[in-house]
């Protein structure tokens, strides 16, 4: 035995078979030693299809087919379906219908038989085309109880749908949807886009582009009222305002409910004109009332005219009585007129007359007796009262 391994042929003749059973064993290739034949069927295999995707869009294919698989045990065993595929190549074809196209096989191990079943296909390839739609946006969901909902707004507002002529033929919609559940504020999302047919999402169809953003109006009840100027501070002395513009008559004012249905006019910002001795224009941020939320427009100008103001006697103003309780009497014990010294511009004062101007007292809550009450005046717009209006002694009975 000791001289057959010091004999160099016979070393070489074992590395030698050293060597091919390696080789066998590395390439995954039977020894040549008796093994068990097995059989296996592999069913619902997805059936691929390689071709231009850019330009082509499959129609009719089969989804699956089954794999009969012959072979040693070893090998059957060693089969899994992350490393095979079934097949069929279409890259070499155009449009049209194909019949009889093989189905192949990659990614079993080696020495395995396999038969497909069907072996042969039939498939129907249509070129891609393109299809232009609007994009339709669907709210799901209702905002807060105080807030509605404007018109959504999507950005694009069309969209190309890219698929075979028979698959566009089925598009009727192209959506986004976006919840408002509960919004107290504009929504703006970007909104993945999903393709409708009559039976559902085309999921088949491309899109392009994919996403849109969507804008959609979350605003509180509102109310359009007229916008009313409001003065502060009148011009210094010796002067007086002739008429007031605005740029907008009306404005829009969002707030509750409760406070919109009262709301009779919006007072624009208050003026301060104790500098202005000649004609100005201001440009100012609409204020924010209590119980508002928004307004719009969100600025105004407003144009004031003044001028050198003059002043003019009005005579004998009768005094009204206001306030007076159920089963009570007033009698005003002072003179049961006045007399007025108005100031403003002088168009303004020539159309003012007595009955223009309304002087009264208010009694309210008066007890019985006599009272002193300080007369009030209500005059015409930018027209002003010099001095203080006297008080009248009134006589209150049951």
């Amino acid at each position: 035995m000791d001289k057959w391994l010091q004999n160099n042929n016979v070393i070489k003749l074992v590395a030698l078979v050293l060597a091919i059973m390696l080789w066998f064993s590395v390439n995954d290739a039977s020894l040549p030693l008796p093994r068990d034949r097995e059989s296996t069927t592999i069913k619902n295999v997805t059936l691929e299809a390689r071709y231009d995707e850019r330009r082509y869009e499959i129609v009719e294919l089969p989804d699956q087919v089954d794999l009969y698989v012959q072979g040693d045990s070893f090998a059957i065993n060693r089969i899994s379906p992350d490393r095979y595929e079934a097949y069929v190549d279409l890259r070499k074809l155009g449009p049209g219908s194909h019949k009889g196209i093989p189905v192949q096989v990659d990614g079993l191990p080696r020495g395995l038989d396999v038969d497909v079943r069907p072996g042969k296909v039939d498939v129907v390839i249509e070129k891609k085309q393109q299809k232009e739609m609007p994009v339709d946006v669907e709210v799901i969901g209702t905002p807060d109880e105080d807030y509605k909902l404007g018109e959504p707004i999507a950005q694009p507002g069309k969209v190309l749908i890219r698929g075979s002529e028979s698959l566009l033929e089925q598009v009727t919609a192209v959506k986004a949807v976006i919840n408002a559940e509960g919004a107290k504020e504009t929504i703006e999302q970007s909104v993945s886009l999903q393709v409708y047919g009559e039976n559902g999402t085309i999921s088949e169809a491309e899109v392009k582009p994919e996403v849109v953003d969507v804008t959609l109006p979350v605003a509180s009840p509102n109310t359009v009222v007229p916008l009313k100027a409001e003065i502060d501070r009148n011009p210094p002395k010796g002067y007086a305002v002739e008429d007031v513009n605005l740029d907008t008559d009306e404005v829009t004012v969002y707030g509750s409910k409760g406070y919109i249905q009262e709301l009779e006019y919006y007072p624009a910002p208050p003026l301060d004109l104790s500098k202005a001795k000649s004609d100005r224009t201001y440009k100012l941020l609409m204020p924010i009332d209590d119980g508002a939320v928004k307004v719009e427009p969100e600025n105004v100008e407003i144009s004031v005219d003044i001028v050198k103001g003059e002043e003019k006697e009005l005579r004998d103003v009768p005094v009204q009585v206001k306030g007076l309780e159920q089963e009570s009497t007033a009698q005003i014990a002072s003179d049961e007129s006045i007399d007025l010294t108005l100031f403003g511009a002088p168009s303004l004062l020539k159309k003012i007359g007595k009955a223009d101007a309304e002087a009264y007292i208010d009694v309210s809550n008066l007890s019985p007796g006599k009272h002193k009450v300080p007369v009030q005046v209500n005059l015409p717009t930018y027209i002003r009262l010099r001095g203080e209006a006297p008080e009248a002694e009134v006589r209150i009975s049951r």
